[in-house]
């Protein structure tokens, strides 16, 4: 299932890509010889208009192949239009893979989804931190952050790394009261074992309800009104998580005491669950009601544009923890690609829209790296030429280049491959 999503997914970002050069192509009336999916060799196709748009066995791109690529003798050759208008044409293939995210993306602030709604409780916060220096401590609930409501501890963590190297400003829920703080600069590079603020954090949207008198869940310590962070070493979010996680914890360690913890009046209390599988009986929970929310066509759109803009600065961020040293670069290949999309899809419509979004606009940005073979490569040899006061380099030799390009490309992505198969079957 997995691998149809994801050709699925390939298979519309690569019709977008090359639908853009086609028709940046035909208003410069190119003559466009051949529309592909996929790389040769063909399957099958069919010509219509002076074009022939072929389906082809590689599932792995596609191509527009226009009249005199690198000739411009011939009446409607791609060579022999002007600098401006090859440019253009070369540039429309990422400009559609950067305006296709606005589509989905308004698509999917459109379409109801639910929202977990949690309490983002700070459970520890490390010495000399930013978090530190700005008050935060352990029990707090993060309630905004820049003036944004933090529904999950995955809105925390967008809204931090949004400020690398930057202030941010926390509203914390503190024994009832609410508390404005700002944090100091949010690192780039902070120490192992430390985030961007020095916090560790975990969602909650569990509240004891009840407690029955002489039970096993009050023998254990447990109090009406505590806030569930954890029991074992996992979160539990739902009302049957308590018990799942207890068997778990029994399961990998069945003689030992299962440590739990729990937010009572605005601290983080420990406590140890005896080593039996009813350590819980007697406990009645209230779980925080999941949210649906959706967007008017409008808003929809207008948010579409927020949350590109959003993904390019985390993006920049994400270099820069590259460049600090702070965070590795890993590279996956579309096996990798491919297991990731499996796994967004499990979450539903709108989380898979979303990274069809992001994928999109990685495609777009890739495929204007100055790389030869790539759309980058072919507009910095026209540039070239423009510097070249319009002398191009020899037809050759830029074809050569390319084809050495390609050649890279494709063993890099072999060598990808490889690492991602390693990395799945438990190799690397």
């Amino acid at each position: 299932m997995a691998i149809l999503l994801f050709f699925a997914v390939l298979g519309l970002l690569v019709i977008a890509h090359e639908l853009g050069h086609f028709t940046a192509a035909r208003l410069a009336r190119v003559q466009v010889l051949e529309f592909g999916i996929g790389l040769p060799p063909r399957v099958f196709g069919f010509t219509r208009g002076g074009t022939t748009y072929s389906l082809n066995l590689l599932p792995l791109g596609g191509f527009v192949r226009m009249l005199g690529e690198e000739d411009p003798t011939a009446p409607a050759s791609f060579a022999g239009k002007r600098a401006w208008q090859r440019l253009v044409i070369l540039g429309a293939g990422s400009t559609m893979n950067a305006v296709l995210p606005v589509l989905l993306l308004t698509i999917a602030f459109m379409t109801p989804q639910p929202e977990l709604v949690t309490d983002v409780a700070v459970l520890s916060v490390a010495p000399g931190s930013p978090a530190e220096r700005a008050g935060v401590e352990a029990g707090d609930l993060v309630r905004t952050a820049d003036g944004k409501r933090i529904a999950n501890s995955s809105d925390l963590f967008t809204a931090i790394h949004r400020r690398l190297g930057a202030d941010t400003a926390w509203t914390l829920e503190r024994r009832g009261r609410l508390i404005a703080l700002r944090i100091p600069e949010v690192r780039v590079a902070p120490p192992e074992g430390q985030g961007a603020v020095g916090i560790l954090l975990t969602d909650a949207r569990l509240t004891v309800a009840s407690v029955a008198t002489g039970s096993m869940a009050e023998r254990s310590g447990l109090l009406s009104g505590d806030l569930l962070l954890q029991v074992g070493d996992r979160r539990v979010l739902h009302k049957d998580s308590p018990q799942t996680a207890l068997a778990a914890a029994l399961q990998a360690a069945p003689t030992e005491a299962v440590q739990a913890e729990v937010l009572r009046r605005g601290a983080v209390v420990a406590l140890e669950l005896p080593p039996t599988e009813d350590a819980l009986d007697g406990l009645t929970v209230q779980a925080y009601p999941e949210e649906t929310r959706s967007m008017a066509p409008p808003a929809a759109f207008r948010a579409s544009f927020a949350q590109i803009g959003e993904i390019l600065l985390l993006f920049r961020n994400e270099v820069s923890r590259w460049i600090a040293g702070s965070a590795s670069i890993e590279v996956a290949g579309p096996i990798g690609i491919a297991q990731i999309t499996g796994d967004v899809a499990e979450g539903g419509i709108s989380p898979l829209i979303l990274w069809t979004a992001l994928l999109s606009i990685n495609l777009a940005i890739i495929n204007l790296i100055p790389f030869p073979a790539l759309d980058g490569g072919r507009i910095a040899f026209v540039l070239l030429e423009i510097v070249r006061g319009g002398r191009r380099l020899a037809p050759e030799k830029e074809r050569f280049v390319h084809a050495a390009g390609f050649a890279l490309l494709i063993a890099a992505i072999v060598a990808i491959s490889v690492n991602d198969l390693q990395r799945l079957f438990g190799g690397a």
